[in-house]
C-alpha cells in the first residue's frame, strides 16, 4: 500500500513540474486526469454490477425490434488494446459455451488512409487484452456508452 501512495505521489510530481512556472491560457485540470482513472475503474464496476441488467434491457429492445436472437447473450467491458483500460461495454452473442468464456471484448484502433477511423472489436477471454484468446463463434450485437 504505501508503495502504491509513493508511486502515486511521484506520478503527480511529475505532472505538475511540467505545469509550474508555465505562462499558458490552458490550466491543468487535475479533475480530468481523476476522472480518466475513474472512468477506468468504474466502467469494469458497472458491468459487474449491472451487465446483466443491461444485458435484459437490450434483449427486451431487440426483441421490440424483431432483431432478437436464440443465442445467448452477455454483457462484458470493452479493453483497449493499446492501454488496457476498460473504456466501455459491449453486449457479445454466440453458443452458450463459448458466451460464457468471454471476459471482455477488446478494442483495436487505427486510421485507413486517413480517410477512416477503424475499430476491431473482439471477444477474448481475458481482461488482459495482450494475453487474450479470441473466443471463435461469438460476435458482438450492441455496444454501451455508459455515463460515468
Amino acid at each position: 500500500m504505501k508503495k502504491q501512495i509513493v508511486a502515486a505521489m511521484v506520478a503527480f510530481s511529475v505532472a505538475t513540474v511540467g505545469v509550474v512556472g508555465v505562462q499558458q491560457a490552458q490550466a491543468f485540470n487535475l479533475g480530468n486526469l481523476v476522472g480518466g482513472v475513474l472512468k477506468v475503474g468504474g466502467v469494469g464496476f458497472l458491468v459487474d454490477k449491472y451487465g446483466d441488467s443491461i444485458n435484459n434491457f437490450l434483449n427486451s429492445l431487440l426483441k421490440q425490434n424483431n432483431l432478437s436472437t436464440t443465442y445467448s447473450t452477455k454483457v462484458v467491458p470493452i479493453v483497449s488494446l493499446g492501454k488496457g483500460g476498460h473504456i466501455g461495454a459491449a453486449q457479445v452473442t454466440g453458443p452458450s459455451s463459448e458466451v460464457e468464456r468471454v471476459e471482455a471484448v477488446a478494442q483495436i484502433e487505427a486510421s485507413f488512409n486517413s480517410v477512416a477511423r477503424v475499430k476491431g472489436l473482439v471477444p477474448i477471454d481475458s481482461t488482459n487484452p495482450t494475453s487474450a484468446n479470441r473466443i471463435q463463434g461469438v460476435g458482438v450485437s450492441a455496444i454501451i456508452d455508459l455515463k460515468i
